[in-house]
């Protein structure tokens, strides 16, 4: 190891620092796995003097070991030991906070705040009242600053105790790309640092939809927008009429955690935004269970915008929750979980059954091979949808309310391609009955099923009177857990 130059050197001990940074808001529930990033610095500066040498005088390195957990129960010679170690390194503060080391994390970012190049923290004990003065530093430039994604317990805070903190970063953020923060706070226009942000977040504790709408102006690159929390009593609503077109040419992420019941001017809002044509980017929507028709007209029609660029071959159809009734739809260009897709929700209620009618009246549902469904007890109205994927060939079937499928199935005469079914669970008896009837079924009709995979079904279901009453069905080969 003495023969290595020490530049490459100087390059593995970087390659050991880096981790994966999470900058959009869907990472904001930062994980409490172990980070040993700091103990593999520390061990190799004691493996000979060269390295220690080295590592003492490298604080690129040492700067982007802040794990937060990493200085739980440790001695405050060896925190010392670490800071005096970064000098004035790009920064990278990562973790979740507790009360042990609140005061150290919150001094280095009070001293060091403009070397700070990645925050991504949870604070969820920050006690009331001490917002202001914790966190006094954000009314700083902040030079260095790319990825901002804080949170701390909101849902204790009233906004009328929000402290100002504002003009945020002195508006001087100039390198700021990924700004996430669950705290409402007030937005001052205009703002340099929205120009290059690829994500940001609103809270309409404080926020109107006219605000909102004004700042995203000024965000062409945006990729991933959230918008959270209630809107307060005093929310003025914007009228018909009143709203700009707004043009999101990258648009991956639209996601609005919003329980308000009066929701008008958050409609408003999506009917403005406007995609680029035939290059669509949006990938995931995550709207509030709105009972409003012209919130499922927007959802087809950015549902068909996507199939129209990316022609999706897989569908996944979820139950997610059986108390919010709402359906989630996914589709991917093939079954691998890392392949291009989108996702989109929509609420069980009236409008329902016109808005599946729409959207399986997009020609590109034709293209669709394989079919995952998880649905629960609920009677989904999804036979448009059904019939209008008919080239499905594989199908995947969990949940209590497959039973209705199979039934649908057959009496509908649907998936007329299909060759493989996969039942990862187990099935009660209800559902195995119309698993049966719809297999028997096919294979009369001149058009059986050539698999069914049993290998992780219950020993209940594969076992006596199933086994026998499957192996009499012609051209079906069946695959148990012990033929794995």
């Amino acid at each position: 190891m003495d023969a290595l130059p020490l530049e490459l050197l100087w390059k593995i001990f970087m390659i050991n620092t880096e981790r994966q940074i999470p900058y959009k808001a869907t990472a904001l529930y930062i994980d409490d796995e172990p980070d040993s990033r700091l103990d593999t610095a520390r061990s190799c500066s004691q493996v000979c003097r060269t390295w220690r040498t080295l590592l003492l005088q490298s604080p690129s390195v040492w700067g982007r070991l802040l794990y937060i957990q990493s200085f739980e129960r440790t001695a405050d010679e060896w925190r010392k030991a670490v800071i005096s170690r970064v000098g004035d390194a790009p920064l990278w503060i990562i973790g979740i906070v507790s009360d042990s080391t609140r005061p150290f994390i919150l001094s280095v970012l009070q001293k060091k705040w403009h070397s700070v190049q990645v925050l991504v923290m949870r604070d969820k004990d920050l006690p009331d009242g001490k917002l202001s003065s914790a966190w006094s530093f954000l009314e700083r430039e902040a030079p260095t600053l790319e990825v901002f994604n804080v949170w701390t317990n909101s849902l204790r805070l009233d906004a009328q105790h929000i402290p100002p903190l504002s003009p945020l970063f002195r508006n001087a953020a100039p390198r700021l790309v990924s700004f996430v923060m669950s705290e409402p706070f007030h937005l001052t226009l205009p703002i340099p640092w929205l120009a290059n942000l690829h994500t940001i977040t609103f809270n309409r504790k404080l926020q109107s939809v006219s605000t909102i709408l004004s700042a995203l102006k000024s965000t062409p690159r945006l990729k991933h927008l959230y918008i959270l929390g209630d809107s307060t009593p005093r929310t003025i609503y914007t009228e018909d009429g009143d709203v700009d077109k707004l043009h999101l040419p990258l648009l991956e992420t639209l996601a609005i955690r919003d329980r308000s019941p009066k929701q008008k001017d958050l409609i408003l809002l999506l009917e403005s935004i406007t995609l680029a044509p035939r290059q669509n980017t949006l990938r995931t929507l995550d709207l509030p269970p709105v009972v409003d028709q012209r919130l499922h007209c927007l959802i087809t029609k950015w549902i068909h915008a996507y199939m129209d660029s990316s022609p999706p071959r897989h569908l996944v159809l979820t139950d997610c929750n059986e108390e919010s009734d709402i359906l989630e739809i996914e589709m991917r260009t093939s079954q691998h979980r890392e392949a291009e897709g989108m996702v989109a929700g929509l609420a069980l209620d009236g409008n329902f059954p016109l808005a599946i009618k729409n959207i399986a009246q997009s020609p590109r549902f034709h293209a669709i091979e394989t079919l995952d469904v998880l649905l629960g007890p609920a009677r989904w109205p999804l036979r448009p949808l059904y019939e209008a994927i008919r080239s499905v060939t594989h199908l995947t079937a969990i949940g209590s309310g497959i039973g209705a499928l199979f039934h649908d199935m057959q009496q509908f005469s649907l998936f007329p391609h299909l060759r493989t079914i996969y039942l990862p669970n187990h099935l009660p008896g209800t559902n195995s009955k119309s698993l049966m009837n719809f297999l028997e079924y096919r294979a009369s009709v001149g058009s059986p099923v050539s698999v069914l995979e049993l290998t992780q079904a219950s020993v209940e279901f594969v076992s006596g009177v199933h086994k026998e009453r499957l192996a009499r069905i012609p051209g079906l080969t069946v695959m148990f857990k012990e033929d794995c």
